[in-house]
Order: structure tokens, then sequence, then C-alpha cells
């Protein structure tokens, strides 16, 4: 195994870790605010579900967190995929230094200065 695929198993390990803590903290939010009127129903919702509920409920704090899940929810699918550390842009290598500080990023650097305007980051 090289350094290369060490660090992209180590960065795979903390998107699994925050999709986990995310989807809690959400959940957990959710019946807080009483967007949802029992855990079993929060439990049995799609996360799609429970995240569109949390981003149109114009609630500051789960707004983020809905916002955060989808990106850390689309970073692990591409795992998955297979295209993890990929643009989704360009689908040229996003820099491991920008995957170390965010390893939920979707797109290279080029590609973020590029549609700065069009893009959360």
């Amino acid at each position: 195994m090289t350094t290369s695929d060490k660090v992209y198993e180590q960065l795979q390990q903390r998107l699994e870790q925050e999709h986990g803590m995310l989807s809690r903290e959400l959940k957990h939010e959710m019946l807080l605010n009483t967007l949802v009127p029992s855990a079993t129903a929060i439990e049995n919702a799609e996360l799609s579900e429970l995240i569109v509920m949390a981003k149109s409920s114009f609630i500051p704090n789960l707004f983020d967190l809905a916002t955060r899940m989808e990106r850390v929810d689309a970073a692990v699918c591409s795992v998955k995929l297979g295209m993890y550390g990929l643009c989704v842009d360009c689908e040229e290598e996003i820099a491991i230094d920008d995957l170390e500080q965010d390893p939920a990023q979707p797109r290279c650097l080029s590609c973020r200065e590029h549609s700065r305007y069009h893009h959360d980051s």
C-alpha cells in the first residue's frame, strides 16, 4: 500500500465517522425542534428526506447541519463508486492537502476558483 493509498484510506475513515456523527446530530436536532413527530419517525425517514426538511426549516443550525450532511454523504457515495478524490466538475484529482483540510471537498482548486460565484466552495 502506497503512502497516498494510506492517506485516502484515512480520509475515507474520517468521512465515514463524520457521516455517522452528522446523521445522529441531525436527527437529534430535528427531534428537539419538533420537526418530526417522534424518534421512530426520524429513524424510519430516508436521509434525503431529513435533509430536505432540515434545510427548509429556516433554523440556521439545522440548515448548516443538513448542508454539511449533503456534502459528506456525496463524498461517501463517491468512495463507494471509486470516484473519491476526483473533482465533480472536471474529474481531475483534488490535491491531498485540500482533502486533508476537508475530506468532503468536491472540487479541485482550479474549479473552485473558476466557479466560486456559483458554488459554496
